[in-house]
């Protein structure tokens, strides 16, 4: 994964006496095109991926199970929709049963998907959540995800970033730039 950025993960790495598979979709090159979730009112149950690499779909393995009470797919117009943010919120406190994340959303160059799974504003059940943002900037730089699961659903998750060249655009010199931001 050399000369990309590891954001994360969040959630919690707490296992008890289940066993907790990782989980890592930054190594391909592909365009993600839809994102499959599995959640309920008590948080995330899995998340599955289908990639465009070469022209060709293909479907990653599913990270947890589909046990939750709704299922939504995120199509996304691929090539030109990309991903540029995640957020949600996860359950801080270890030991707690159930999936450790409670909320996803999405955001896009082009759309905002979710947030799926419960919340903290729509429960008062869950009493030690905290809300996580990774923004990625308005170029492609989203590179995967990555993250834990177990039998209760996903445990925690992160996401890579490709870093971008970005070349100032224009020809102004410091001088005329200043007279603009001072003189409009």
């Amino acid at each position: 994964m050399e000369g990309k950025i590891k954001i994360g993960p969040v959630g919690t790495d707490y296992s008890g006496k289940k066993t907790m598979v990782d989980w890592d979709e930054g190594s391909h090159n592909g365009i993600i095109s839809q994102i499959f979730l599995s959640h309920g009112p008590t948080g995330v149950f899995s998340i599955q991926f289908q990639f465009m690499l070469d022209d060709t779909f293909f479907l990653s393995s599913c990270h947890g199970q589909n046990t939750g009470s709704m299922f939504d797919v995120i199509l996304l117009n691929c090539p030109h929709e990309y991903i540029t943010g995640i957020s949600g919120e996860y359950l801080k406190s270890d030991g707690a049963s159930g999936p450790q994340i409670r909320s996803l959303a999405f955001a896009t160059n082009l759309n905002q998907y979710g947030p799926f799974g419960g919340s903290s504003s729509q429960s008062s059940i869950w009493n030690h959540e905290q809300q996580f943002r990774f923004k990625l900037g308005k170029f492609r730089q989203f590179s995967g995800f990555y993250g834990t699961y177990n039998a209760s659903g996903l445990q925690n998750i992160g996401v890579y970033l490709q870093p971008t060249i970005v070349k100032p655009t224009g020809t102004r010199n410091a001088e005329e730039t200043e007279s603009n931001i001072v003189l409009g």
